[in-house]
């Protein structure tokens, strides 16, 4: 009895470590299901996490999305003034009348990345390609943007890395193209009267003008660029004072510039102490000259002259020359003209945007998680 009862032991444990063939491959099967459950979980994590939202069944990337809200907060941060990290930080981050600013950021773009989203669809649906030249295009413009940035960096610095500024650059450059075939077929130029032109000119005339203008510098730093003393700040003005005399009791301006100006000019298109300005920070670049001046010169009248004292130099400065309506009224017709062909556009986008099938559907797991850091 005892023999048997071990044999009968011995025998069921070895009937249950023999496996069948339909056994082995049940369990191949489960355990290539299992493996193919895991791979789909995890790209589904990680493919749920790349985009912020959907418009029409196309996704907003999470790095498009990104490159919009860098766009939106640098322009918010140059219109208040922000400069320092301190006060960027307690701009986005401290709530105004119950209102996130860093929210409200992050709505307009997300309406601007829709925006786009939208353009891109349409463009699709017109016909429109991303073909080797635009490829080609796009990754010749981020190289250029790129120079000798690390790819680190340059995510930092603009908020997207730089094949996907390519990719945006690329769809882009069929928006464009779709645009520019709808304005063809839909917009009909709108003529403008002399009178309606003049209007548009005396509301603003500075932004249409060019002025020209001769004028000695004198600066208020050394030459290794420290802050001169208020002593030797009150003789370079006096020097300006002396200059700006004999200016003014008839001694020719451009011989009073040659003996006192500081400045000096290694481009023989750009003589020293000459100057074709427009009003615009593009001059300030263009001929490395202070606001103040500009300023001057489009608030006076030909002919004019004055010392002009800023937080870095001294200016004697003349007025040569400057534009009437009559040279910039071609200008000012050709811009609102084109004013009024973006607007035109613009009323046919929004009115797009208002179509159920663009709705905007946010995948909130991705955007709230983003946050002002």
């Amino acid at each position: 009895m005892e023999k048997k009862t071990l044999k009968d032991k011995s025998g069921s444990n070895k009937k249950k470590l023999i496996r069948t063939r339909r056994d082995i491959a049940r369990i191949r099967i489960i355990s290539v299901i299992v493996v193919l459950l895991v791979i789909a979980a995890i790209y589904y994590i990680v493919d749920s996490g790349s985009y912020v939202a959907t418009v029409d069944g196309y996704r907003i990337s999470k790095s498009e999305y990104m490159f919009f809200l860098k766009q939106q907060l640098a322009s918010t941060e140059a219109n208040e003034g922000l400069t320092t990290d301190k006060e960027k930080k307690d701009f986005w981050t401290t709530p105004v009348d119950g209102q996130d600013p860093f929210k409200t950021a992050k709505s307009k773009a997300l309406d601007f990345s829709k925006e786009f989203t939208i353009q891109y669809i349409k463009a699709r649906e017109a016909g429109f390609k991303i073909d080797a030249e635009a490829r080609n295009q796009a990754a010749t413009l981020v190289t250029a943007i790129k120079g000798q940035l690390s790819e680190r960096v340059f995510r930092e610095s603009y908020g997207i890395g730089s094949r996907e500024l390519q990719r945006f650059y690329e769809k882009l450059s069929i928006i464009e193209k779709f645009k520019q075939k709808y304005l063809e077929k839909e917009y009909t130029p709108k003529e403008f009267t002399e009178e309606e032109v003049k209007a548009e000119y005396d509301k603003d005339s500075k932004v249409y003008d060019k002025v020209d203008i001769s004028y000695i510098t004198l600066y208020k730093f050394n030459e290794n660029g420290v802050s001169l003393t208020d002593e030797e700040k009150a003789k370079k003005k006096k020097t300006a004072e002396e200059a700006l005399d004999k200016i003014k009791q008839g001694e020719e301006f451009d011989k009073i510039l040659a003996k006192y100006t500081e400045d000096k000019s290694d481009d023989e298109d750009k003589p020293v102490g000459k100057a074709k300005i427009s009003y615009s920070q593009n001059s300030i670049y263009e001929y490395y000259i202070d606001w103040d001046l500009i300023e001057w010169a489009f608030e006076n009248k030909t002919g004019d002259i004055d010392l002009i004292e800023t937080d870095n130099f001294i200016y004697v400065a003349k007025i040569d020359d400057r534009t009437t309506f009559d040279d910039v009224k071609d200008t000012v017709k050709k811009t609102m003209q084109n004013r009024d062909r973006e607007n035109f556009y613009d009323s046919a986008l929004e009115s797009w945007g208002l179509e159920s099938r663009y709705n905007i559907i946010k995948n909130n797991r991705v955007y709230d998680s983003i946050s002002y850091k």
